[in-house]
């Protein structure tokens, strides 16, 4: 008795796990627009940056470019649905899930501060999505399909895209490049490719609590697949609102490019080009590498940043705490990882996307009021692409060296000989800092001022 009694519990308990959910998980759709020739449009991406970063909501975002003006990423399907459908005249802007917020549609993005998204976070249909892509033909094969919690839905509309992360392309700013000139390289993200399905979705039937949907597409040869995500969204046929949305990273194994965020790389703009350096102090950190770090008394007026001074960084690959007379050419490693680097060379300037960070050899223009008490606050920044320093048998130091922009500079400086400090505290900083002191942990050079940690670009930590 007792076994048939469990029997027929466990068979209503598959019956009951094959009904449809009365709701779904959802996923918020943030629909971002902007431009490259909108000077304000980087400080926008960062007000989004710093708005998702507190947010516990799962968020789809894709990035728009459209409105002002076209640019290299601007696509049809962008501007028809900001200017047609959403009705839209300026950016940076934002829309969640295509529904109001406190009164609003369109959102500008420096207003999302503080801003409560009022959208249930259960939703009445799920998407899911599977695909299939080929790297030799680029073809892409992609099934959408779900469950209906709403037994009174027939049909909606599913919208599907792709977007892609990490493009490096031109960009406007009126705040953040020198003297609000523009990026010749800034990295893009989340950015709308294509549309898959009709600009505002194709019609898809719901049958049994059920939808599905299948098409396939070509990837464009000139975008890296890896940093390329499948979007879908449902809409009903009124269009508006956005029910759920998912994505997935189109070479399974990868992020699809999401962990690279905004961030300026190359200004458009060169630095002056005569820089005379009146303090060199020198690290020996612990890698092979002996951090030069030169700095200007001479101040430069920024226009939104105040007044800055130049500090230059040399890495010198060498396990030497004194360098010797001679000539030590900047050379382009193609790699972060100061011991597979050359004896006698100095590392150039790179990037490391995933964390939106420049390293190596640079020039910048950094707070005057912070470097009195020892902190680096860069504000504008060149990488060093090539070159060369030469130091005399009189510790004259002459530093040719051109930045990835082409500006051609030429700096001096004096090096006393002295034993560099030998890593974990740079004595050197020691009189001259309020309770600064410089440590080398797990092969990065952090600052701690007054209890607080620090790159040694000036980023709390």
């Amino acid at each position: 008795m007792k076994k048939s009694i469990i029997i027929l519990l466990l068979l209503a308990g598959i019956k009951m796990s094959a009904e449809t959910p009365t709701f779904f998980p959802r996923k918020f759709l943030l629909e971002h627009f902007t431009s490259a020739n909108c000077n304000q449009c980087p400080m926008g991406m960062k007000y989004i940056v710093d708005y998702l970063d507190k947010q516990t909501t799962p968020y789809i975002w894709v990035s728009h470019h459209a409105v002002y003006g076209t640019d290299e990423y601007t696509i049809p399907a962008s501007n028809a649905i900001a200017m047609n459908y959403l009705g839209m005249n300026s950016v940076p802007s934002v829309v969640f899930n295509r529904s109001k917020q406190d009164g609003l549609l369109v959102i500008g993005a420096w207003n999302i501060e503080n801003l409560i998204v009022k959208d249930d976070t259960l939703a009445e249909a799920s998407v899911v999505i599977d695909h299939q892509f080929d790297a030799t033909t680029r073809r892409l094969d992609i099934s959408v399909s779900g469950q209906v919690a709403n037994k009174e839905r027939t049909e909606y509309l599913l919208t599907i895209l792709i977007k892609e992360n990490g493009l490096v392309g031109k960009q406007e700013d009126a705040y953040c490049s020198w003297k609000g000139a523009k990026w010749q390289e800034y990295m893009h993200p989340r950015v709308v490719r294509d549309m898959v399905t009709a600009t505002l979705g194709d019609t898809v039937k719901v049958e049994n609590q059920a939808y599905s949907y299948s098409t396939s597409y070509v990837l464009d040869k000139e975008w890296v697949a890896e940093n390329c995500c499948v979007v879908a969204y449902l809409t009903p046929l009124e269009k508006s609102p956005v029910i759920n949305a998912e994505q997935v990273a189109l070479v399974a194994g990868t992020e699809g490019g999401e962990q690279y965020g905004p961030y300026g790389i190359t200004e458009g703009k060169g630095p002056n080009t005569s820089i005379s350096f009146d303090s060199v102090r020198v690290t020996q950190l612990g890698n092979g590498q002996l951090e030069m770090m030169l700095i200007s008394s001479k101040t430069i007026k920024t226009n939104y940043f105040g007044i800055c001074k130049q500090v230059g960084y040399l890495y010198v690959n060498t396990a030497a705490s004194v360098l010797e007379p001679g000539t030590y050419p900047i050379v382009n490693n193609q790699s972060p990882i100061p011991n597979s680097h050359e004896q006698g060379t100095i590392t150039a300037g790179y990037r490391v996307d995933e964390e939106e960070r420049l390293g190596g050899s640079r020039l910048l223009y950094a707070v005057s009021a912070d470097l009195k008490n020892g902190i680096v606050t860069p504000i504008h920044g060149w990488r060093m692409s090539s070159g060369e320093m030469t130091i005399d048998a009189n510790g004259n130091i002459l530093l040719n060296f051109t930045t990835y922009n082409g500006t051609s500079v030429t700096a001096t400086a004096v090096y006393d000989f002295s034993p560099a400090a030998t890593g974990v505290e740079d004595t050197h900083w020691q009189s001259s800092r309020t309770n600064c002191r410089k440590v080398l942990r797990n092969g990065q050079l952090l600052i701690e001022h007054q209890g607080q940690w620090y790159s040694v670009l000036g980023e709390r930590i």
